[in-house]
Parts: C-alpha cells; sequence; structure tokens
C-alpha cells in the first residue's frame, strides 16, 4: 500500500516516541543556555530603545514650544555631538 498525500488516516509513529522521551541533563542545559541568552539580548534591547529615546535629537529640540527649554535642548545637544571620541588617535597615552 502506497502512501499519499492526502491520506490522513494513516499516522507515523517515528515522532511520537520523541515527544515522550526524557529529557537528558545536557538538553536541560542547552534549553537553559538558550533562554538565558534571549533574556540577555531582550533586557539589552530594552536598554538600548530606551537611551535611544532618552538621548537628544534635533527632532526632539525642534518639536518643543517654549523657546528656553528649545535653547537648553540644543545646548544639551551640542555637549553631547563635541564629546571626544572614547578612543582615537589624538587621545594623550598614559
Amino acid at each position: 500500500m502506497t502512501r499519499t498525500e492526502w491520506d490522513f488516516d494513516t499516522n507515523i509513529d517515528d515522532d511520537a516516541r520523541d515527544d515522550l522521551r526524557a529529557k537528558s541533563s545536557e538538553d536541560l542545559i542547552d534549553e537553559f543556555g538558550v533562554r538565558a541568552a534571549v533574556l540577555v539580548l531582550c533586557i539589552a534591547s530594552l536598554f538600548a530603545a530606551m537611551w535611544f529615546a532618552s538621548s537628544p535629537s534635533f527632532e526632539k529640540c525642534s518639536s518643543l514650544e517654549n523657546v528656553s527649554e528649545r535653547s537648553a535642548c540644543y545646548d544639551q545637544l551640542r555637549k553631547e555631538l563635541l564629546k571626544p571620541p572614547a578612543k582615537g588617535a589624538d587621545m594623550p597615552r598614559g
């Protein structure tokens, strides 16, 4: 008897044994490692989004209606943009 693509009455028991088998300690450790890595990645993405949202930008400063707040925002943005790089050619050694 050949199996057709539309024959839903027959089932193959190859995968049924895999679902019920006991997981080894190595499988549990691997699953924990993957879940921990995904959790750390999600938390890091949340921190990056919060940092990006809180940093000043031209769009945020130009949307402020109060002139004094807008000026203070532009001053803060200028200070951020004029900071020297953390590493570079003109950093003093030692």
